[in-house]
């Protein structure tokens, strides 16, 4: 006997099985039962706010770990006292001075009168440094 035939007569000896098999009744009230456990089980009679409450989320403790410690620096950067502010007239030596004119400027009055441009303008390139030091 080939593969094939083994498989194709129990195929047929399976067809057989099913056809004399026949499920049991369903009891009365099992959609009833089964629909009160998926309830109790998904929570669905209870309010949308309650299960936002009592909801958990799992995060993997490396993540948790370094949410942690951003919370703890954070936390100690915001405790830490303010820097005092600076009494008039005085600024410490740390912090940059800025000074104030009192004076007006000095300005000189300038004129191009008379100014002549050079006739001709050369220019040397130096392509190396032994050549710039003769």
């Amino acid at each position: 006997m080939t593969r094939d035939e083994r498989e194709t007569e129990r195929d047929e000896e399976l067809q057989r099985l099913l056809a004399r098999w026949s499920a049991s009744p369903v009891p009365d009230g099992m959609d009833g039962h089964i629909l009160a456990a998926y309830r109790r089980r998904t929570g669905g009679a209870e309010p949308w706010w309650k299960r936002l409450l009592t909801a958990s989320v799992r995060v993997p403790l490396p993540v948790a770990v370094g949410v942690l410690l951003l919370l703890i620096v954070t936390a100690a950067l915001a405790r830490r006292p303010a820097p005092p502010a600076p009494t008039a007239g005085t600024t410490a030596p740390s912090d940059p001075v800025q000074t104030v004119r009192t004076e007006a400027p000095v300005v000189t009055p300038t004129s191009l009168a008379g100014f002549q441009p050079v006739a001709e303008v050369t220019a040397t390139v130096v392509t190396d440094v032994k050549d710039a030091r003769r």
